[in-house]
Order: structure tokens, then C-alpha cells, then sequence
């Protein structure tokens, strides 16, 4: 059984659309998201002799049923805990290799470098409102940041006197924050000998790109201290945006990158199965903005009323379980 706490009043997210996607830079990442990939997706045939079949990455069975295919790519969903997940991908390396291409990189300039300040200022301090929110204190301020983009988190945990700490492969995003004496490892956690544990290690958007979250996730509960959190945000599979605007206008379902889906109940289950304790999950999103932008852009139907409402329908969305971003907390065993 999982339960989302109940809001009794509408929370509003004011979030600057401008800012978070300047200059277009978030239609450049839809008209580009596969760009190293287009010729390669373009071939069906010759595209097999790259692809790779794997069990579920949540409980390792193989037991599964198609739902549909996307960008070449089959999207499948496990009998047993029900997660969504592509099946077969590309190897490990392939997907390095993306991460690193200089398509990837222009696609982190234009929508995470050009928005850092705004993000800081925005999110950085959101989420280190949460971090310390649920803190002890009889632990100390050492935060990891996996797949921490440009460092606008450990940049706001610096400003809080926290030891943060961060992990990010896209060189120019690393690069960006290297620049702000940032401290940010540009390889990946299994090849990080560090020298102390964490209190708090967050993956943002990082565990549905990884070929084995199960990987990942076992190496963070070696690296946290007991009575140690994490802090995990992932597109939510249950999302309206995907009832909304279908599975192949809704940009999240992206199985070049995006290879696990999780709904809430599937995310607990995994969490649960590597010894961690659910402490809070919640959702939220711009599923209403990212609609609107879709029926402006692609269709010739009035927004002006869903326009007015916009930030009250979201709330809805998020207050139920089904915003786009799916947030979870949980607590390491003491």
C-alpha cells in the first residue's frame, strides 16, 4: 500500500517557464533529443546488431509483455512489479558515449548552462529546503550530487556550508561547474574511491538513464551513512502528461535515454528491495504547460481558458499522484 499526504490548500509552483527554458532551448531538446542516434534508429535492420536484451531492471525477472515501440526502441512492461522499461537497449558504453557527444552537450548548454541561476535560486533552494527539513543533525553535511548537471544544487549546499559533492558525465556541464569551484567527479560512482561517507545523496533524473539502476542503487547504500537519505526525482510513468498527450508526443518517453519508467508503486518496491526506508513521495510537474504548448504548437484549439487556470490545474494534477516528476525520499537503516 502505498499513500500521497493529503493537501488541503492549493500550492502554487511559480515557476518560470522563461527562465527554466530559455531562448527555445526546450524545443531544441525535443527537434534534437536523438540526433547522434538518426541514422543509426533510421535502420531497423542493421539497428538489432546493437541492441541488447536484458531482465527487469527492478526484480531481475524476465517475464514481460510488449506495449509499444518508440524511436525504433520497444517499451515493455514486467509482470511481476510492473515497472515500464526498454527492452533490448544499447551496451553501457553506447550510452556514454551519447552523454558525452557534442549533440548532448549543445542540447545542456542552451537549456542547463543558460538557466543555472535561475535553477539555484529555484530548485537548489527547494531542495536543499528538503534536505535539511528532514536532516539529523547528529550527522554531518556530506552530500553527494549524482548527475548533477551544472552544480546548481551543490552550489546552493556550498552557500549552506554542507561538503557537496557532485557526479557528472557531460563534459560540458562538468566543465560549467568546474568553473564555479565546484568540486565534480567526471566519472562514474563505481570508480570513485572516496574517503567518507555521505549523509545525503540525491539522483535528480538520473536513475531511469542508467542500464542498471540495481547497480547504482546498491553502491549508494555502501556510501551513506547509517540513518542516511536519499532523495530521488524520476519522470512518473502515471503522469497526465502521457494520458494527455499520448505516448509518442509526451517527451519524457524517450527510450533512447529514458530506459526505466517508475509509477510511485514500482519506485517504493525497488527502494524497499535494496534495504531503504519510504519516508515521503510526492509529484510534481508541468504537465498543464508542456499540453498548452502542445495544442498551440500542433493544433488550432483555443488555450486562453486552460491558459487562466494553468497553475490551479496543476496542483490538481500533482496533489493526486500524477504530476510528471515523481519524487521520493528515503532513509538507510540505522
Amino acid at each position: 500500500m502505498i499513500s500521497i499526504n493529503y493537501k488541503s490548500k492549493v500550492e502554487y509552483q511559480a515557476i518560470d517557464i522563461k527562465k527554466l527554458r530559455p531562448h527555445k532551448s526546450y524545443d531544441y531538446l525535443i527537434e534534437n533529443r536523438n540526433a547522434s542516434l538518426k541514422e543509426l534508429l533510421a535502420n531497423e535492420e542493421r539497428l538489432k546488431d546493437f541492441l541488447n536484451c536484458r531482465n527487469c531492471p527492478v526484480c531481475s525477472r524476465n517475464d514481460y509483455i510488449f506495449l509499444y515501440k518508440k524511436d525504433s526502441l520497444d517499451l515493455v512492461k514486467c509482470n511481476h512489479c510492473m515497472v515500464v522499461y526498454v527492452n533490448p537497449i544499447f551496451d553501457e558504453e553506447t550510452y556514454f558515449k551519447i552523454y558525452r557527444s557534442q549533440q548532448y552537450q549543445q542540447i545542456v548548454k542552451g537549456l542547463g548552462e543558460a538557466s543555472h541561476d535561475y535553477r539555484k535560486e529555484r530548485f537548489g533552494k527547494e531542495r536543499m529546503n528538503v534536505i535539511e527539513q528532514y536532516h539529523d543533525e547528529n550527522l554531518p553535511k556530506n552530500l553527494l550530487d549524482i548527475g548533477c548537471s551544472t552544480g546548481f544544487l551543490l552550489e546552493e549546499a556550498r552557500d549552506r556550508h554542507w561538503n557537496a559533492q557532485g557526479i557528472e558525465l557531460n563534459p560540458s556541464a562538468a566543465e560549467f561547474a568546474h568553473n564555479r569551484n565546484l568540486q565534480v567527479f567526471q566519472i562514474p560512482l563505481e570508480e570513485i574511491q572516496f574517503d567518507h561517507k555521505f549523509s545525503v545523496i540525491t539522483l535528480y533524473d538520473v536513475l531511469e538513464h542508467l542500464v542498471s539502476p540495481s547497480n547504482i542503487i546498491s553502491k549508494v547504500n555502501q556510501l551513506l551513512t547509517p540513518g542516511g537519505k536519499i532523495y530521488i526525482y524520476v519522470p512518473n510513468y502515471n503522469s497526465a502528461s502521457r494520458e494527455l498527450l499520448g505516448i509518442e508526443n509526451a517527451h519524457f518517453i524517450w527510450p533512447t535515454h529514458h530506459l526505466t519508467y517508475f509509477s510511485p508503486k514500482s519506485l517504493k518496491f525497488f527502494l524497499e528491495r535494496h534495504g531503504f526506508n519510504v519516508f515521503n513521495w510526492e509529484t510534481q510537474g508541468l504537465d498543464m504547460y508542456d499540453w498548452q504548448w502542445y495544442l498551440n504548437d500542433k493544433t488550432d484549439i483555443d488555450t486562453k481558458l486552460l491558459e487562466e487556470h494553468l497553475e490551479q490545474l496543476q496542483f490538481y494534477v500533482n496533489a493526486s499522484g500524477h504530476g510528471k516528476n515523481l519524487r521520493m525520499y528515503a532513509e538507510k537503516g540505522k
